[in-house]
C-alpha cells in the first residue's frame, strides 16, 4: 500500500455512513457472482444474497437520519445488521460489524490504530459465535485482515493506509482459502463469504478515496413535521381493540421520526405522537400492538410500555422490556418452513407460528423475533429446519427477555420429529434434551436438481440432473428419478428404519407423486416399512423424504 497521496488519516460518522452505504450497494451488485461461488450444485447458493440483505438493512437505516457521531453511527449499523441478518454469512458479517462498533465506542473519529483495534474486536465477536471455526472461510479472511491492519497501524497511523493494507491481506487470504478447505480445492473456487468480506472492504475504500463513483448517496434529512399535542387525547369508543402507549429513548437524538409517525398512522387511529428530540411518546389504538411495538423498537430503547384491551378493560403492563405481552403460557413453538402442506402439518403438531423460509430464502433475525412477539409464552422453541438458519435463530435470544430454545433441526423431517418429542408438561431443559436427541435418529433424504454442470466429490454432474441428498451429503445423481429412489431405498434398508414419509413439492403433480410412492413401496415391500405420502408444496426440492 503506497503511503503517498493519502487523503484520509481519520474518518468521522458521516464518512463511516458513506462507507457502509457503498458496501451495501457493492454487495447488491455482486451478489449473484458471490452466490455462484457456492460449490454445492443445488439451486440454493445464497451467500451473496444473505450478505447483501444484511448490510442493506444497515444502509437503509443510515439513510433515514441526520449525521451522527462516529460511535453512534457504528452502533446503529451494528443493530440494523443484527435485525436484518440472514443465513450464516449474514449473521457472521453482522457480528463483525458489532465488534467494530464496540471498538469505535466513545470515538468521534477513527484513525489507523482505532480501526485496527475495531477490526480485531469484530473478529473476536464473529469467532466467539461459531462453535467450531474452520479455516478457509470468511472468518479466516477477516482474521488475516485484522492481523495485517494491526501491523500497518504501528507502521503508519492512517485510516486509509490501514484499510488499504487490510484489503491487500484479504486478497491473499481469500486466494489461500482454496487450499485450506478441501471442498473448495476440489471445486477450484474461493470461499463465497470471504469474497463478500473482501468486497465490503474494497467498497469502503472506494467510497473513502473517491476512486470510483458512489452508487448512491445518503438522503438528506426530511423536513421535520409539527409536533402533536399529546395532552389533547381523550378516550372514546373505537373499533380498534388495544390502546397502546409507550415512551422510548431515541437511539439518535434529534433525528427525523416522521417515518415512524407515518407508519403508525397506517396501523390504527387516535394517534398522538410527541417527539421532543430525545424521547418519543406515542398513543395509538390498534389491533396489532406487537407489530407496532416491534417497529418502534427500531428507533430506540423502551422506557415504558402499556397495552390495554379496551373491550375487556384488562391491562397488561410491560416496563423496560422488548417483549410485547405478559406471558400466560409455558411454551410456544416457531417453525421455519415453506409449502402449505408442510406448514399445515406443523400446525397440526402444535406449532404456534410458521415463519416462511428455507433454502434460497432464509428468514432474518428480525423475522424470527417478530414471530416470538406473537406468542404469549415464557419459553419459545424455534425449529430452524435448515442448517443455514440455525445461527440466525440463535441471535434472537439477544432481542428478548423470553427464554429462547433453538433446537438445531437441519431439515423438515427433523423438525417434525422434534415436534413429536415435545412434552407440554416437561421442563424447558428436559424438552430441549429430548427434542435434540430425537433429531439425530431421523434421516432426511431430498431430491432436487443440479443448477449447473459440476464435479463434486468425484461425481460428474450435468445441469438438470436429479440430485439425491441424504443428511446433507450428496449420495448420487442421474437423469433418471428411479436411480435416485434406488439409492434411497438401499439407504433405508441399511439403516433399518420402519417409518417413511414422503413430501412432494410444488413442481410435482399428484399423479407423479403417486408413481414415486408406488415405486418406492415396491422397492421396500419386503421390509415391513410403513410409507406415507403428503403434499408438501415446498419449492426447490421435488421430494423430501423422512426415514425414522
Amino acid at each position: 500500500m503506497d503511503k503517498n497521496n493519502l487523503q484520509h488519516d481519520t474518518i468521522d460518522g458521516n464518512a463511516y455512513r458513506n462507507l457502509i452505504i457503498n458496501a451495501a450497494q457493492c454487495l447488491e451488485d455482486n451478489k449473484e457472482e458471490i452466490n455462484e461461488l457456492n460449490v454445492f450444485p443445488v439451486p440454493d447458493g445464497d451467500t451473496g444474497s444473505n450478505m447483501s440483505m444484511t448490510v442493506a438493512n444497515a444502509a437503509k437505516e443510515l439513510e433515514k437520519g441526520a449525521d451522527m457521531p462516529l460511535d453512534q453511527t457504528a452502533e446503529k449499523t451494528a443493530k440494523a445488521m443484527l435485525h436484518g441478518a440472514r443465513g450464516n454469512s449474514g449473521v457472521i458479517i453482522s457480528l463483525l460489524f458489532r465488534g467494530i462498533a464496540k471498538g469505535l465506542k466513545n470515538s468521534f473519529e477513527c484513525d489507523g490504530i482505532v480501526w485496527a483495534e475495531a477490526l480485531e474486536k469484530g473478529v473476536e465477536a464473529a469467532y466467539g459465535a461459531v462453535d467450531h471455526p474452520a479455516e478457509g472461510t470468511i472468518l479466516t479472511v477477516a482474521r488475516k485482515c485484522a492481523e495485517a491492519a494491526k501491523n500497518a497501524a504501528i507502521e503508519y497511523n492512517s485510516f486509509e493506509y490501514v484499510l488499504g493494507v487490510a484489503i491487500e491481506a484479504a486478497e491473499v487470504a481469500l486466494d489461500e482459502t482454496i487450499k485450506q478447505n478441501p471442498t473448495l480445492e476440489k471445486a477450484g473456487v474461493v470461499d463465497a463469504g470471504g469474497m463478500g468480506w473482501l468486497l465490503v472492504m474494497k467498497a469502503m475504500f472506494q467510497a473513502l478515496s473517491h476512486k470510483g463513483e458512489l452508487k448512491f448517496s445518503p438522503k438528506s434529512e426530511l423536513e421535520k413535521k409539527p409536533k402533536a399535542d399529546f395532552s389533547s387525547f381523550e378516550t372514546e369508543d373505537i373499533t380498534f381493540s388495544f390502546c397502546t402507549e409507550f415512551i422510548i429513548t431515541k437511539n439518535e437524538p434529534d433525528c427525523d421520526s416522521s417515518p415512524l409517525k407515518s407508519y403508525l398512522s397506517t396501523m390504527g387511529d387516535s394517534l398522538v405522537f410527541l417527539d421532543d428530540g430525545e424521547i418519543i411518546k406515542v398513543h395509538v389504538h390498534t389491533n396489532e400492538p406487537h407489530t407496532v411495538l416491534g417497529e418502534a423498537l427500531k428507533w430506540g430503547i423502551y422506557e415504558t410500555v402499556k397495552v390495554e384491551n379496551m373491550r375487556t378493560q384488562h391491562t397488561n403492563k410491560i416496563v423496560d422490556t422488548k417483549d410485547k405481552q405478559v406471558p400466560t403460557a409455558d411454551y410456544g413453538i416457531i417453525s421455519v418452513c415453506s409449502g402449505d402442506g408442510i406448514g399445515s402439518m406443523f400446525k397440526e403438531l402444535g406449532v404456534d407460528v410458521i415463519v416462511s423460509g428455507g433454502q434460497t430464502m432464509n428468514p432474518s433475525t428480525e423475522d424470527l423475533y417478530n414471530a416470538v412477539c406473537q406468542i404469549n409464552a415464557k419459553n419459545i422453541i424455534i425449529l430452524p429446519n435448515n442448517k443455514n438458519i440455525i445461527m440466525t435463530a440463535s441471535q434472537v435470544n439477544e432481542l428478548t427477555d423470553k427464554n429462547i430454545i433453538v433446537i438445531p433441526t437441519r431439515s423438515i423431517p427433523q423438525g417434525i420429529s422434534a415436534c413429536l418429542a415435545f412434552n407440554q408438561d416437561a421442563s424447558a431443559d428436559e424438552n430441549k434434551e429430548a427434542m435434540t436427541e430425537v433429531i439425530s435418529e431421523t434421516d432426511t433424504m431430498q431430491i432436487t436438481y443440479a443448477a449447473r454442470n459440476s464435479n463434486f466429490d468425484g461425481m460428474d454432474i450435468s445441469e438438470g440432473d436429479y440430485l439425491g441428498i441424504c443428511n446433507d451429503k450428496l449420495v448420487t445423481n442421474d437423469n433418471a428419478l428411479e436411480k435416485i429412489l434406488d439409492a434411497f431405498s438401499d439407504k433405508i434398508k441399511e439403516s433399518e428404519k420402519s417409518v417413511v414419509t414422503i413430501f412432494y413439492g410444488e413442481d410435482v403433480s399428484e399423479q407423479e407423486a403417486e408413481k414415486t410412492l408406488s415405486y418406492l413401496t415396491s422397492k421396500l415391500s419386503n421390509e415391513g416399512i410403513e410409507i406415507s405420502l403428503y403434499q408438501g408444496g415446498q419449492p426447490v426440492y421435488y421430494y423430501i423424504i423422512s426415514a425414522e
